[in-house]
């Protein structure tokens, strides 16, 4: 996998982030600006190869988390996909996230019922999807969850809760593993 905004250095990577924001954010709906879009979000983002559906939404809910974007070659981000990357997030060669994916890099620590929970603390910790990895439509991927697995897929609408296994095919609410694929 070839490097990407993570070498960047911190003001470079925030500005290309935010520009990116902006061209992600958008349609696709003319054939123009459809290549005017993938071009720009394939050197800001510096993934080559990459498709990009419209209304994508990469995320930093929290800045001060220092989160990071990396996306390798080839991936594939369907229309309306939301990507937080509070807590860091690399997408590998070959990934793909199908429409209306959710992908979250952090969580709100929510004990202590006399504070205000947006008052109380963040975990935020790095996700990796491996390469040829797939999180089908409208499937969710929370907080604290390290890793989707190298040619694993998650089915559609499941909610994955904690790390997929190399190959794994897991399903449902909360995403369990009905079996491997074979090599």
């Amino acid at each position: 996998m070839k490097p990407s905004l993570a070498d960047c250095s911190p003001g470079n990577y925030l500005l290309r982030i935010r520009v990116a924001r902006m061209f992600a954010g958008g349609s696709n709906d003319l054939p123009g600006w459809r290549f005017i879009r993938r071009w720009a979000l394939t050197h800001l983002l510096r993934a080559p190869g990459l498709r990009i559906g419209s209304h994508v939404r990469l995320d930093r809910s929290h800045p001060e988390l220092g989160g990071r974007l990396v996306i390798g070659a080839g991936v594939d981000i369907g229309p309306r996909v939301i990507l937080d990357i509070s807590g860091g997030l690399t997408i590998e060669d070959e990934a793909t996230l199908s429409m209306d994916a959710l992908v979250f890099t952090h969580d709100h620590v929510v004990r202590d019922g006399s504070i205000h929970w947006r008052s109380q603390a963040k975990i935020a910790r790095p996700l990796i999807l491996r390469t040829d990895s797939w999180v089908g439509a409208r499937a969710t991927v929370l907080g604290g969850v390290s890793e989707i697995g190298q040619g694993a897929i998650v089915g559609a609408a499941s909610v994955v809760t904690k790390r997929v296994e190399t190959l794994a095919v897991v399903v449902g609410v909360p995403a369990k593993r009905v079996h491997f694929r074979e090599v």
